[in-house]
């Protein structure tokens, strides 16, 4: 009897690190709103902070209704019964059937209420579900002011790859320069004829994103990756793309991305500079930035505001964007792990 009294009176020690449920949502929303790294960025833009943080909840709810209870892959950190962090594991099929290995990402990882313990905690959960589901390398982006959730990937045993800067600027305020006639070249649609020489530029003149600066991912399946991604782009994902014409023959391109469902939601009219490359012989004396301002012009009847995202190592290009009008809006770090 006394064995059975000591037993109901005892409290059970709360679990730290649970898997999401749906009673969490509203809570977890708050903690979406408590992120205060990016209010400079939503200020510029003009982003409705609440409607942009229920955005950012809508897919971790309709995702939560669609995954096996056994195997979760999305999780809260309690804190005194409240929740403070929240991460969620993801399987990438585009970068695994290029590299030929599992690969994953963590995303969100949202720790900025969490103890350093706990944010440890959290993080071992998600790895732990990696390795579970088979997971050879994982990807994190995190704001380039959490330098508390960076130490705890470092910890783990990630890697930085990048340092990545978005910018974003108003259309009407992209300045006009001498435009690219004058150097004997036209701005114009891509042609399905022009596929197969986007694509070698993008393979072979493209030398700043992440996957390059990853020493556990082959250069030559890399580039493979950036060609494969303009023909994906040319092939209808794209919203526009633009080619530098010099007598008939390729010398650069433009791809814009159009977010639908965020302008939608937000009722924003954005579009998104995905990629941009020009041979190097024409680069110089400042084309490629009289190139883009001729796409951007070309932009300026659906779109109000561009943005985009370079590594905080293109000089070249940040200078460019500068002269574009734009600014810097943010910078995340880029993490990858092997396992």
């Amino acid at each position: 009897l006394l064995i059975y009294e000591l037993s109901r009176n005892k409290k059970a020690t709360p679990m730290p690190i649970r898997p999401l449920q749906s009673a969490d949502l509203k809570n977890l929303l708050a903690c979406f709103q408590s992120f205060p790294f990016k209010a400079g960025q939503q200020r510029f833009q003009k982003l409705d902070a609440k409607r942009l943080n229920e955005r950012f909840l809508s897919p971790e709810a309709q995702r939560l209704d669609k995954l096996p209870t056994d195997r979760p892959m999305q999780w809260v950190g309690l804190k005194n019964d409240k929740l403070c962090c929240y991460a969620a594991l993801h399987p990438d099929a585009w970068h695994s059937g290029i590299y030929g290995i599992t690969c994953g990402r963590i995303a969100p990882f949202l720790t900025h209420l969490a103890d350093p313990a706990l944010r440890l905690e959290l993080l071992d959960t998600a790895l732990a579900a990696a390795d579970r589901e088979g997971f050879h390398h994982l990807s994190a982006r995190i704001d380039g002011s959490e330098y508390a959730a960076l130490n705890a990937f470092a910890e783990r045993g990630f890697y930085p790859v990048d340092c990545s800067v978005k910018m974003a600027g108003w259309l009407s305020k992209t300045p006009r320069f001498e435009p690219v006639s004058a150097a004997g070249m036209s701005v114009r649609p891509y042609r399905a004829d022009d596929l197969p020489i986007l694509q070698k530029i993008a393979a072979t003149e493209h030398p700043y994103n992440h996957y390059y600066n990853d020493p556990h991912l082959p250069r030559e399946a890399t580039s493979e990756l950036f060609a494969g991604w303009v023909a994906k782009c040319c092939n209808g994902l794209a919203s526009d793309v633009f080619v530098l014409d010099a007598a008939g023959e390729p010398q650069g391109f433009v791809i814009y991305l159009e977010p639908v469902g965020l302008n939608h939601d937000m009722g924003t009219r954005l579009g998104i500079l995905d990629f941009v490359c020009l041979n190097p012989s024409v680069r110089g004396g400042g084309l490629g930035r009289r190139f883009i301002a001729e796409t951007l012009q070309a932009l300026g009847g659906r779109f109000n505001m561009v943005e985009l995202r370079t590594s905080q190592n293109n000089y070249p290009a940040m200078a460019c964007y500068m002269d574009l009008g734009m600014r810097i809006t943010s910078t995340d770090f880029v993490m990858h792990g092997v396992r």
